[in-house]
């Protein structure tokens, strides 16, 4: 149910909001039946109202425009008091909404949040033929402000603002039996500020800003879908991508009261993928130049983070397959460094390294999915189990560096599927995975001058390493672990 409440919600706002520059024609009147057209497909089961709608040649201007949507856990509210369509002599028609629009959101307990969305400088200009439309947005500011939220505890007072600036943006539209969308739209910066006191505690202030926003993608989906359908809009009908880019990006941040944070961060350039389709979804998202400094009343020193990449990538199908279908996953977080206070407090000594720690992984493969991940009542019937067949798994690339050791691994498996009994309750593998480590013995010898390392458990541990791996020298040690026709091999020794 709150799937389906956000992406109804999520619709109901997206064709509030750009509604006007995603529907047009020759006429102000055409364009007006196109956007009543518009949010009767993209908000499914919300109730539109209008109050009088006059014409005067070739303006249509409507006014009391209202949206509304109700679900089990909230109800959205929207309001435009006035719409402008008028029909230029090039063919073209702008579209003027109130420069003020606001919004509202109620939850069943109590709780509400009012919005009002302020343009300035805005024009939206259509053009082209019904089923094949293009249209030009510029606006000097988007403002979004929250004008007020409450919470079951009372008031929540203060300041939440989102503005975007010098916006521009082109988006483009064809209609049929498949409804076709592409869109491309930057900003030079968003600015944010949160500046609140809530009830029966302290203050809380962010305070941000983002630099060269540019946000582009297309969809393509059947002119009747259902968009409040999780089905049909994950690993369904509906196919689309989109990228997200920024340029640096700054925060300041603050907590009063019974305890105080400060703090700062910053990055660098931000891309963010996403992609949805029958073939299932995926998300890719990289940071550079991560930078975090905080400072608190309980803290007994500065807390300070670098690291010059953070990266997160998930893609997997979510619908049943008839067919092994490919999944991956992908973590990245390299050269992450904090200050010599924290150090400090595990090793007073400086006896371990303190150069930068990355861990990266990569890894892909491909399963058979037997039930809808996006279906809750067929996800609750697989239990803990693996909601299908897993076919094959490689990991491409493990990395771990930190306190002057690392290990990198590579390898890949296939599964039987038929057989579960070999390896009780998982399919048997077969395959190999290759290991080197490097600077393990060290890292024992410096863990034991610490006494954070018995010197019998670090004897116990080095036969283990014995047991699995080989030593070429150097502390260098290597392993390949094999699964073959049920059994386990540690290089070419049997384990299993």
């Amino acid at each position: 149910m709150k799937a389906t409440f956000a992406l109804r919600t999520g619709a109901c706002l997206t064709a509030l909001m750009i509604a006007p520059a995603a529907w047009a024609d020759v006429t102000a009147q055409q364009v007006w039946d196109a956007w009543q057209s518009s949010i009767a497909n993209a908000a499914s089961g919300a109730d539109v109202t209008t109050g009088d709608v006059t014409t005067d040649g070739d303006t249509v201007t409507v006014t009391d425009f209202a949206l509304n949507s109700t679900s089990d856990t909230a109800t959205v509210t929207a309001t435009i008091p006035q719409i402008v369509f008028a029909g230029a002599a090039d063919g073209t028609v702008a579209i003027t909404p109130t420069a003020q629009i606001p919004l509202t959101i109620t939850y069943p307990d109590g709780k509400e949040i009012a919005l009002t969305v302020t343009t300035t400088g805005s024009s939206i200009t259509a053009s082209g033929a019904p089923e094949d439309l293009t249209y030009d947005v510029a606006a000097d500011q988007y403002v979004v402000n929250v004008d007020k939220m409450t919470s079951p505890k009372g008031d929540i007072t203060g300041d939440i603002r989102l503005t975007l600036n010098n916006l521009t943006g082109t988006t483009h539209q064809s209609t049929g039996e498949t409804r076709e969308t592409s869109y491309d739209v930057k900003a030079n910066a968003l600015d944010l500020l949160i500046d609140v006191t809530p009830p029966e505690a302290g203050k809380v202030m962010l305070s941000g800003k983002i630099d060269g926003l540019a946000f582009a993608g297309d969809s393509s989906a059947p002119a009747d879908l259902d968009v409040s359908d999780p089905a049909a809009m994950l690993g369904g009908d509906f196919t689309g991508k989109s990228t997200l880019t920024t340029g640096s990006s700054a925060y300041i941040f603050s907590t009063s009261g019974d305890m105080t944070i400060d703090g700062t961060t910053t990055n660098g350039p931000v891309n963010v993928m996403t992609s949805v389709g029958p073939q299932g979804v995926a998300y890719d998202v990289a940071v550079s130049d991560l930078a975090a400094d905080v400072t608190g009343s309980e803290m007994p020193f500065p807390f300070k983070l670098t690291a010059a990449s953070y990266g997160f990538g998930l893609s997997a199908p979510v619908a049943p397959t008839d067919a092994p279908a490919p999944f991956s996953l992908k973590v990245d977080l390299t050269d992450v460094a904090v200050n010599d206070e924290v150090w400090a407090m595990i090793d007073p000594a400086a006896n371990l390294p303190r150069d930068p720690a990355t861990v990266r992984l990569d890894v892909s493969g491909s399963a058979q999915l037997d039930v809808a991940l996006t279906d809750p009542t067929q996800m609750a019937a697989v239990g803990q189990g693996f909601p299908g067949k897993l076919q094959d798994l490689t990991l491409n690339e493990l990395t771990i560096k930190a306190v002057g050791a690392s290990v990198d691994g590579k390898g890949q498996f296939t599964f039987g599927n038929t057989d579960t009994t070999t390896f009780p309750g998982m399919p048997r593998p077969d395959g190999q995975i290759n290991l080197t480590v490097m600077g393990a013995n060290g890292l024992i010898d410096k863990l034991i001058a610490m006494g954070l390392v018995p010197a019998d458990q670090a004897m116990m541990g080095r036969m283990m390493l014995g047991m699995f791996a080989k030593d070429i020298g150097n502390d260098t040690l290597e392993s390949t672990i094999e699964v073959k026709d049920g059994q386990v091999l540690a290089n070419g020794q049997r384990i299993r």
